[in-house]
């Protein structure tokens, strides 16, 4: 193994051997109450970023800057994002060390990761700006973009039962 695998294998192991690992793991109503709220800020999330982006792709939502919108629904999002952070620790440390060799989990991570930093850059200076500032062309490369992440997040997320 690489140092890379070696220090991610080891924080799998010490969040499969944590409190919340046994906690989730041991419990028969635990899990599914977790995933329940991480459904839900998922949901949240996925609907706030269609909002906006539909709003980049001009077809619906157009009353009123793109800015005005993004800023309107950015709480809803960090939130979502937050809990869906935090209730996907728990899941995870239930079956860390399974996760570590599971393909579609590392794909989610990727996705998840890149997301983030997409979101948090490149689409939020998009988003904030003042729309004669951005070419409409980029506008929609930009919510294609953000639709391609967030959605491979969760089918990648999808799939990690299934393969």
């Amino acid at each position: 193994m690489s140092g890379i695998s070696e220090t991610v294998m080891s924080f799998c192991q010490w969040a499969s051997n944590s409190s919340f690992g046994h906690g989730v793991r041991n419990s028969a109503w635990l899990f599914p109450f977790v995933e329940i709220f991480h459904l839900l800020a998922l949901g949240l999330l996925g609907g706030t970023v269609l909002i906006v982006n539909l709003r980049l792709l001009g077809v619906r939502f157009q009353k009123g800057p793109v800015s005005e919108l993004a800023r309107d629904v950015q709480p809803l999002m960090v939130g979502s994002l937050v809990v869906i952070l935090v209730s996907g620790f728990f899941l995870f440390s239930s079956e860390a060390v399974k996760m570590f060799g599971n393909g579609p989990f590392r794909i989610k991570m990727i996705f998840l990761v890149l997301a983030m930093l997409y979101t948090f850059t490149v689409y939020r200076k998009v988003t904030m700006s003042d729309e004669s500032e951005i070419s409409p062309a980029f506008r929609k490369l930009a919510a294609v973009l953000s639709l391609v992440l967030w959605f491979g997040v969760g089918l990648a997320g999808r799939a990690i039962g299934i393969i």
